[in-house]
């Protein structure tokens, strides 16, 4: 592998890492405006800072709207209303049903739902090392967000929850597996602002309904920097550079670096909402820089198989007679 390529190579890994690690301050932006705007609301004054804020690339790269074919627009409307919206809904109320800890067990399934779905509908390949990394991911994630909890819902109340997150994971995982299929067609500063658009507007006729009643001078200076990091961290930045480095690699090989969301989110946690440290958290983070590690080693692995028969083939073509 050539200096370049290695750069070039690490730049990707960077943008994956990074992405996920922005979408890791939703957690705890998310915790802070729940309790200070209502359900509906905050999502949509959230998605509205997102909006605007990436609406400059509409702008800039507005040649490139009549170009898009019909079916990524289709794609963009559903990313937009299961991706985002149905994600945050099913988020919200299956959180009202079950405690944190059950919560965080069944999004710790992320990373194994997208390397499944990228074998099943992407036809990906998985390796020895990327089922190794995807099971470290897993148990790092529930070290880090089981750890020093207890389980209170039960019955009915316990499934119905349960069933709602894993809703929020599905749709977690069609978000960027469509996604992943999209950016092959088109640039992700283009899509993204639509996308953001279309859940503005699915969210806008409850989210205005409640502003009506909504005083706006009782959320804390603290609720509204929340509000504004909730809408850049995890969707206007960090989806911008997690697409850019998922355009680059197959979508098994991105479901490693998923456990990076709530390693930061945790760490995040420590420094904003004052949570409380547990020594087996640093298991967690071990874990989960090992899987991180892993599933790299397995993607340079995979490329290093690739050039090699690339020149194998070159060499071939070469000693054939022209």
């Amino acid at each position: 592998m050539t200096g370049s390529s290695f750069k070039r190579q690490l730049l990707v890994y960077a943008q994956l890492f990074f992405g996920m690690a922005l979408f890791g301050t939703g957690t705890p932006s998310a915790k802070i405006v729940s309790e200070a705007f209502p359900v509906f609301l905050g999502p949509f004054l959230r998605l509205t800072v997102a909006a605007l804020a990436l609406t400059p690339f509409l702008f800039i790269y507005r040649k490139q709207l009549p170009q898009i074919s019909r079916q990524n627009w289709i794609k963009i409307v559903v990313i937009g209303g299961v991706g985002i919206v149905a994600f945050t809904l099913f988020l919200l109320y299956g959180m009202q049903r079950v405690n944190g800890v059950v919560g965080s067990v069944v999004m710790s399934l992320s990373p194994a739902a997208m390397a499944t779905a990228a074998v099943v509908f992407m036809a990906d390949s998985l390796g020895w090392r990327k089922l190794l990394a995807i099971t470290l991911a897993v148990a790092g994630v529930l070290v880090i967000n089981v750890s020093g909890q207890s389980i209170q819902a039960s019955g009915w109340t316990l499934v119905l929850g349960s069933v709602l997150v894993f809703c929020a994971v599905a749709s977690q995982t069609l978000y960027s597996i469509l996604g992943k299929q999209m950016i092959n067609e088109l640039n992700p500063v283009v899509a993204l602002p639509l996308i953001v658009w279309v859940a503005v507007l699915l969210f806008a006729g409850p989210g205005l309904y409640q502003a009506t009643s909504f005083d706006f001078a009782e959320p804390s200076l603290n609720a509204w920097i929340a509000l504004v990091v909730w809408g850049m961290g995890p969707l206007a930045i960090g989806t911008l550079i997690w697409f850019r480095g998922l355009s680059q690699v197959s979508a098994s090989t991105a479901s490693g670096y998923m456990s990076a969301m709530p390693a930061s989110a945790l760490a995040l946690s420590y420094l904003w909402l004052g949570d409380k440290f547990y020594p087996i958290h640093l298991v967690g983070f071990v874990l989960v820089f090992s899987s991180i590690g892993l599933v790299t080693w397995a993607h340079r692995v995979k490329e290093a198989s690739q050039q090699d028969k690339q020149r194998a083939a070159d060499s071939h073509n070469c000693a054939l007679p022209c």
